[in-house]
């Protein structure tokens, strides 16, 4: 989650895909704790986490995290859930959260 790497996602918008210094991006305070920017060419506003597996989640990160990373240690969905503390349908949204964001970045790539 960088400035850097932040651009206007509006698709019409002549200042799409432009990184944050070169697009008409400008720092636009904080939505639910997540800092944002506005595009000054058509209006949109953009989180930070945009294009992230963070953008609208609802959950601590640090919780997201953990139970990303027990998943991965092989522990299954019942188990991540009492660690954490939260639902098995839960963890069941955020692995698949993940998964959607790893198969992303990896047709990007």
């Amino acid at each position: 989650m960088d400035w850097e790497t932040l651009y206007c996602p509006n698709g019409r918008c002549e200042h799409y895909g432009k990184p944050f210094k070169t697009g008409r991006l400008a720092r636009n305070g904080s939505s639910r704790g997540e800092p944002q920017a506005r595009c000054r060419a058509c209006g949109n506003a953009v989180t930070l986490r945009h294009g992230t597996a963070y953008y609208g989640l609802e959950a601590e990160p640090v919780q997201f995290e953990t139970a990303l990373r027990a998943l991965v240690e092989g522990n299954s969905l019942r188990a991540t859930a009492r660690i954490i503390g939260v639902d098995k349908d839960t963890v069941c949204a955020w692995l698949d959260r993940g998964a959607r964001q790893c198969r992303a970045v990896i047709l990007a790539l």
